[in-house]
């Protein structure tokens, strides 16, 4: 019995640091351009900051997932022309064969409707200065295999 408890605690622990490691939020920094591999067990996604201007992390699907989703939760990039984002703060989506869809203010990518890839997902968010105007501007999304 005791040998049991011993085998099932360094089992959880191993899960847990494999969990663990892949993990890993992009922490854009004023330039940042990242590749990152999204596998089965892979939960990953970027975080902008305040001195964030430009950051652009290219998303590829690993040969043990058929298909990504990303959806973001915190989310307000500032922008003017909030219909086609072409006045402020955006994030710019391309996946497989599509054209790149724009997201500005608090229009995002949402768990109920997420941007899907099969192969390839690029993200772009440009920022502006910083600005005591909006100082909880930016991004947290999120990437992850998107298991049927």
């Amino acid at each position: 019995p005791q040998d049991n408890m011993r085998f099932t605690a360094l089992l959880l622990l191993a899960i847990c640091i494999v969990h663990v490691a892949n993990s890993e939020l992009v922490q854009c920094g004023k330039f940042t351009h990242k590749v990152v591999d999204v596998n089965w067990n892979t939960k990953t996604g970027f975080n902008t900051n305040k001195g964030t201007r430009i950051c652009t992390v290219l998303f590829k699907i690993g040969s043990t997932c058929d298909q990504m989703k990303m959806y973001c939760t915190r989310f307000y990039l500032p922008n003017k022309d909030e219909y086609k984002c072409r006045r402020g703060d955006k994030m710019w989506v391309k996946t497989d064969g599509e054209r790149p869809r724009v997201y500005c203010e608090h229009n995002k990518p949402t768990r109920d409707f997420p941007v899907l890839s099969n192969r390839r997902l690029k993200t772009r968010v440009t920022m502006g200065p910083p600005s005591p105007v909006y100082p909880n501007r930016g991004a947290t999304c999120f990437v992850s295999c998107d298991q049927y």
